[in-house]
């Protein structure tokens, strides 16, 4: 029965195993595709499209790529925009999820379940009168006003992500910074925050890949060249060299490989949150 039971474990667990590599290569096969003929003449893409040797390998394409797109400039838009828009989740989710659980009324209760489930509303439900906002607001055009357009989108699920933490936390180390001679804010920043840069890193990898990646919203939002991100640069110098496949995947590779480090430095903080939430669900 033993042998029985551990041979069907195995089993599952084989199968389950073969499943996720099959997923795998599927997510790596397009990446590996890329990757691969970034660094190769155009000549060679069609002909060995799956592999590369150092007799055709070359820097041309990341060197040429970079030069057209303006790529400095460009990273720079990008970053900006990324940088706006995290500190606003940070900033604006924590506070706004601190308060929902030191007050902890029903109102507030109420309110926050009436905010989560904004999560479930699409961007173009909301787009046009988004838009109409900012240009109102004078803030169209703008990298500020391109964080605030990530903000609303995001904030409900950024509040649930934090108020959930937060309140598996014991309102003990609220009382007892209290009783210290603590402000709230003074809890907030120095007890609380501390607490929660699992929940943080999770914030910075989720909405900061997708906002580092997008490209509807700038296309909306940003007309001016100068104040173009990575991802419409990308769009525009893609548009403009079809066939131009060599400069395309390097332009892709440029594109992507800032957010593939930052996933790598921050996987540890990903993992951890993810195996938390597992936990306390």
């Amino acid at each position: 029965m033993n042998l029985s039971v551990r041979g069907k474990r195995r089993l599952k667990a084989a199968v389950t195993n073969g499943i996720m590599i099959v997923i795998m290569v599927f997510y790596l096969l397009p990446f590996w595709y890329v990757v691969n003929n970034a660094f190769k003449e155009r000549s060679y893409i069609s002909l060995q499209p799956f592999t590369i040797n150092l007799d055709i390998f070359t820097l041309d394409n990341i060197i040429s790529a970079f030069s057209k797109m303006d790529y400095p400039v460009a990273f720079f838009n990008s970053f900006s925009v990324l940088v706006i828009s995290c500190l606003i989740f940070i900033l604006l989710g924590s506070m706004t999820a601190y308060g929902i659980y030191i007050a902890d009324h029903k109102f507030f209760n109420r309110l926050y379940v009436l905010f989560v489930a904004l999560i479930a509303l699409p961007f173009q439900a909301a787009m046009v009168p988004l838009v109409t906002l900012l240009r109102t607001l004078h803030l169209s055009d703008n990298f500020f006003g391109l964080a605030l357009i990530y903000s609303a989108m995001f904030m409900p699920f950024i509040v649930f992500l934090y108020t959930g933490f937060m309140r598996s936390l014991p309102k003990e180390l609220m009382e007892s910074a209290r009783i210290d001679g603590c402000s709230y804010f003074q809890v907030y920043a120095y007890v609380y925050m501390p607490l929660l840069k699992t929940v943080t890193g999770i914030v910075l990898v989720l909405r900061g890949v997708y906002v580092w990646n997008d490209l509807q919203v700038p296309l909306i939002v940003i007309n001016n060249p100068v104040r173009q991100t990575l991802q419409q640069r990308l769009y525009v110098f893609a548009q403009s060299r079809i066939g131009n496949f060599d400069l395309v995947f390097a332009g892709a590779l440029l594109t992507c490989l800032p957010m593939i480090l930052l996933f790598l430095m921050m996987q540890k903080s990903f993992i951890k949150g993810v195996m938390a939430g597992s936990v306390k669900g």
